[in-house]
């Protein structure tokens, strides 16, 4: 990142796997908040989840080293936002 801040993107590669509707996915944590991402490469289906977050916020595909906006991926209609508050518990 330029502007100084500290790193706010991650991808959750030591999760199990998640499958979903038949498809493949991983966790990104991006901005504060978390993310279900197709775990394919748009360029030749590489598995995403073993790449790296460079830094410009580009998840970098292990396979062909094609890099992918975060902003994008979150972007398709395939990623699934996860809400926090949905599993919250209850203080006493």
């Amino acid at each position: 990142m330029t502007d100084g801040a500290p790193h706010s993107s991650w991808i959750g590669r030591d999760l199990p796997p998640i499958r979903r509707d038949g498809r493949d996915y991983f966790v990104v944590g991006h901005r504060g908040a978390l993310y279900l991402v197709h775990n394919q490469c748009p360029h030749r289906g590489g598995a995403l989840k073993f790449g790296y977050v460079d830094g410009q916020d580009r998840i970098v595909c292990p396979l062909h080293h094609n890099a992918y906006a975060i902003e994008a991926l979150i972007a398709r209609p395939t990623t699934l936002r996860l809400d926090e508050t949905a599993n919250a518990s209850v203080q006493a």
